[in-house]
């Protein structure tokens, strides 16, 4: 990978509305990105009616939420076909099986293995076999599961590693760009950074690492409903 990959992450922004998840679209591109990226949660295969709920959903919960904001498979490869009109890499992240399954015959340009889902075998097993570019996140993980992620997908040809710092929003101090060159040397894979600060300064100094993926949480304002919003970056 010889050029920056510059990833708006949509994620779950749009709250279940078809219409906002186009316009955020348009909106990554016009703010200079060349890829989106979504999550393709499918409610009955990844959590129970009775799991916990996080303190943002005070007046549903995280099943009915999922269900809520999923779209069908019509509308993944509409918004695919809306991304690539506007010259953006499709990508998402998968949280069950079924749902690389459902990414795989939409045909995204690439698939993110989200930092919850570092330790999940059954899903980077699933992937090892994948012909898309795969892109893990390093979140909530330590070495040793870190490496043994991409031992499991070690066959797959474009496989990019991003640090990341678990935290909404992070703070400058812990973002952890002293790991990328630690990466690099480590994996001699493409590195990069999901970044979760509130401004712009720790992925331009990514970049001065190293760093050829930056992911960045987009959003038309960080007052909307939902997990992501309150984290992510406005247009200006």
């Amino acid at each position: 990978m010889s050029t920056l990959l510059l990833i708006a992450e949509i994620g779950s922004v749009h709250d279940g509305s078809f219409g906002n998840a186009i316009k955020l679209i348009d909106l990554a591109s016009k703010c200079g990105a060349n890829a989106v990226k979504f999550q393709t949660h499918i409610a009955d295969c990844e959590t129970l009616p009775t799991a916990p709920n996080p303190s943002y959903f005070s007046s549903e919960s995280r099943f009915e939420y999922f269900k809520r904001t999923s779209f069908s498979f019509d509308q993944w490869v509409e918004l695919r076909g809306h991304a690539h009109n506007l010259d953006l890499k499709f990508i998402s992240s998968p949280f069950s099986i079924e749902a690389v399954d459902m990414l795989e015959s939409i045909g995204v340009d690439a698939i993110k293995v989200p930092s919850g889902e570092i330790s999940n075998l059954p899903i980077l097993e699933k992937l090892s076999y994948s012909s898309r570019d795969i892109i893990i996140s390093s979140g909530m993980s330590d070495w040793k599961e870190l490496d043994l992620a991409v031992d499991v997908l070690s066959a797959v040809k474009n496989l990019s590693i991003l640090q990341c710092s678990s935290i909404y929003p992070c703070p400058a101090e812990k973002v952890g760009l002293n790991v990328i060159r630690e990466m690099q040397e480590r994996y001699n894979r493409p590195i990069g950074l999901s970044d979760h600060t509130l401004g712009i300064g720790a992925a331009i100094a990514a970049v001065t690492l190293g760093a050829v993926v930056i992911e960045k949480h987009l959003t038309f304002h960080r007052g909307m409903y939902g997990s992501d919003a309150a984290h992510s970056v406005e247009p200006h």
